[in-house]
């Protein structure tokens, strides 16, 4: 099969420069497992449709197997600089292997329904596998949240201390939206349980297959409904994309969160040697790099949806080669968090909680709420109770001093009320909101969190 496969309708043959430009097969060849699936799959349907005979069949599944082995083996090596993508490469081994057969094999397809399958099945392969580290993640916060679910810990708002909570609190919002980036993943997984096997070009196939049947065998509910829309559709992409910005979100917060707790100036967490980092002049440094590189690389995965957005915003209905801009981008977001994941397992499962440091530093005003909610218990309107420790704030203010420094003498000239009880309970020990609030930062309500989290992982 010399040249490309096209090449009799033109008098010219496609100049260099034009051919390395339209040539996908530098980064399409990792869809080979799902290209020769969708082949075998085809293949049956030819024979089911009587345009393979029993014996074309069987050479054709042969052949495809050993193309199967090959490229467990070469890798991308496995095509040649003519072919012109991945679907091309296979089709010129299958004809070196099973000969006159192979030439059968595209009748009423397409790649356009081809490679829409494919991407579909690779999307499929990629949102299992996300979902299983995500899980393993997610797994490894949920341990460390139960062994900190006593430890009391300054919760921030405008990135100032705000209250106190348990730490295990804290640590189970992460997983929270970690369950949450997971069944996004399911519902991208729903979304594509539609085959476009058989819709040809853009009109659908000449060939009389059984669609449904090809979806079943390819491991699809159903076919899909529209051959215009599934050529020229990549909304699970951009779905898959969506999903996978999202969950690079979460975790960047998280890790800025942690990049911030590993500093001398907060000094709450101190990273493992094993998943640490050094500087190349500074002797004395241990960065923390993973999170920064999940930081980092989340900008990366939400730069891949806005370019395939952008790509999908002005395309006419149909096949268009833009359509051939997805793959770099969807590649490189699942070998991202492919890579990011296990990493982040690691680093998390190493990390230590400086639990000394934590109470040392958490400032006594986050006690005032607690003060006002005294007020309001021996019958102070909540508003009232409010502007009290307001002001108790301010005295200490003036005085340079933190709230538990304040004698009672002080306290009893914010407010007559203020007395020994308020004293003991800004100087009191630190304790964590316990008023039992679905959703809080209670033992009743994270040993809830911990249970329905459990449940969610399988655990």
């Amino acid at each position: 099969m010399a040249g490309k496969v096209w090449q009799a309708r033109f008098s010219a043959p496609l100049s260099q420069a034009v051919d390395r430009l339209n040539r996908s097969a530098p980064f399409d060849w990792k869809l080979w497992p799902h290209d020769l699936a969708v082949s075998r799959a085809w293949a049956s349907a030819l024979h089911s449709a009587g345009n393979l005979t029993k014996n074309d069949l069987a050479v054709i599944v042969d052949g495809l197997d050993r193309i199967g082995k090959e490229f467990a083996q070469q890798g991308g090596d496995f095509l040649t600089p003519d072919d012109e993508d991945i679907h091309m490469g296979i089709e010129r081994r299958l004809l070196e292997l099973a000969g006159e057969p192979a030439l059968k094999l595209h009748y009423g397809r397409s790649r356009n329904d081809m490679v829409a399958t494919d991407v579909l099945l690779y999307l499929r392969d990629a949102c299992q596998s996300l979902q299983a580290e995500v899980k393993g993640v997610a797994g490894i916060l949920l341990d460390r949240a139960q062994a900190e679910a006593g430890t009391p810990f300054p919760a921030y708002t405008h990135l100032q201390q705000a209250q106190p909570v348990s730490l295990g609190h804290l640590l189970l919002a992460y997983v929270t939206a970690l369950q949450k980036d997971d069944r996004l993943l399911s519902d991208c997984l729903a979304r594509m349980d539609r085959c476009p096997l058989g819709s040809g070009a853009v009109a659908g196939s000449a060939a009389d297959v059984d669609r449904q049947q090809i979806a079943s065998d390819l491991g699809f509910k159903r076919p899909s409904a529209n051959s215009v829309e599934a050529v020229g559709s990549r909304d699970e992409v951009a779905d898959f994309l969506y999903a996978c910005a999202r969950l690079g979100l979460h975790l960047s917060r998280m890790s800025e969160d942690f990049i911030l707790w590993s500093s001398q100036e907060f000094g709450y967490v101190t990273l493992d040697d094993s998943t640490a980092t050094g500087s190349s002049m500074l002797p004395h440094k241990k960065n923390p790099d993973v999170f920064e590189l999940a930081r980092g690389k989340t900008g990366r995965l939400i730069g891949n949806l806005c370019a395939v957005l952008v790509t999908l915003k002005g395309l006419p209905s149909g096949y268009n080669k833009d359509l051939q801009e997805d793959k770099e981008a969807m590649f490189d977001t699942a070998e991202t968090l492919q890579t990011l994941l296990p990493a982040l397992a690691d680093t998390l499962k190493g990390l230590s909680f400086n639990r000394t440091v934590i109470e040392q530093r958490m400032v006594p005003e986050l006690k005032l709420e607690r003060l006002c909610e005294r007020l309001v218990s021996e019958g102070v309107p909540f508003r009232e109770a409010y502007r009290v420790a307001q002001r108790v704030a301010l005295a200490a203010d003036k005085k340079g001093l933190h709230v538990d420094a304040l004698t009672v003498a002080d306290l009893q000239k914010v407010d007559d009320r203020l007395g020994q009880q308020a004293a003991d309970l800004l100087r009191g020990e630190w304790s964590i909101p316990d008023s039992g609030v679905a959703g809080g930062s209670s033992a009743a309500s994270i040993k809830a969190q911990v249970v329905a989290l459990r449940q969610w992982l399988g655990d």
